[in-house]
């Protein structure tokens, strides 16, 4: 990977005495386009692997241990059993199916069933990591995947836009809204006790009166970092 290929997502809890990881941390698109916000770009073919994000993550593992590792569990080459537990044995607390084959539409998801690399997949892949002793983050996009989430064990759920959402820009607060209130219903139905975040821009922060009703949390959209900022945010100095 090259040096500045992370994207950090800051977590803001609703309440100050909720117990939610401080940031999580996702691989970025290969190549940088300004038309597209990086949450969308990283859904693109990237040049780096799985195993490579695992990597730079346990070379620093002491930096990472309040965070959620976005991990591109559809990957047919990544071992979720035998990474999940060298970053278990590192320290990592937390890991999450992100990027998710679940934001993209649904005729390319059905092709995507044919080669087993679909959401079900990801989820597997979750219970894995969950068996190495790390604590899951489920990545949905519908009521759907909420029940896969909640029946894979998840302890937070977060919800994302799909790809197509983003046709007009970043989707709406009513848009946003709509998917986290449906999301919050199903997880309630199932009996789930997690809890649940929504993708939000750094601007809603100091809006708390209108966050969706039913979230947690707040996962601010990301930014991109080079590795060695990654952990302590972009906006503060680099050391010496």
């Amino acid at each position: 990977m090259s040096a500045a290929s992370w994207l950090r997502w800051d977590i803001v809890p609703a309440e100050p005495g909720n117990e939610l990881p401080g940031f999580l941390v996702t691989r970025a698109a290969a190549l940088e386009n300004e038309n597209m916000p990086p949450e969308v770009a990283m859904l693109l073919p990237s040049g780096g692997g799985t195993d490579a994000l695992v990597s730079l993550v346990l070379a620093g593992a002491d930096s990472f241990s309040d965070a959620v590792i976005g991990l591109f569990l559809a990957d047919p080459f990544f071992n979720p059993a035998v990474e999940g537990r060298r970053l278990a044995a590192a320290g990592i607390r937390w890991v999450a199916n992100l990027p998710s084959v679940a934001q993209q539409d649904e005729a390319f998801i059905r092709q995507l069933a044919d080669v087993d690399l679909d959401p079900g997949r990801e989820f597997r892949g979750l219970v894995s990591l969950g068996a190495a002793g790390l604590g899951i983050v489920a990545v949905v996009v519908d009521a759907d995947g909420a029940i896969t989430a909640a029946d894979s064990g998840a302890e937070i759920v977060i919800i994302l836009p799909r790809l197509a959402d983003y046709a007009a820009g970043f989707p709406s607060l009513r848009q946003r809204e709509s998917a986290a209130q449906s999301v919050a219903r199903t997880l309630e139905d199932r009996g789930w006790r997690g809890r649940l975040l929504g993708l939000a821009e750094r601007r809603d922060v100091e809006s708390r009166g209108l966050w969706p009703q039913g979230l947690d949390g707040l996962l601010l959209r990301p930014v991109r970092c080079d590795p060695r900022v990654v952990a302590r945010g972009p906006t503060q100095p680099e050391r010496p």
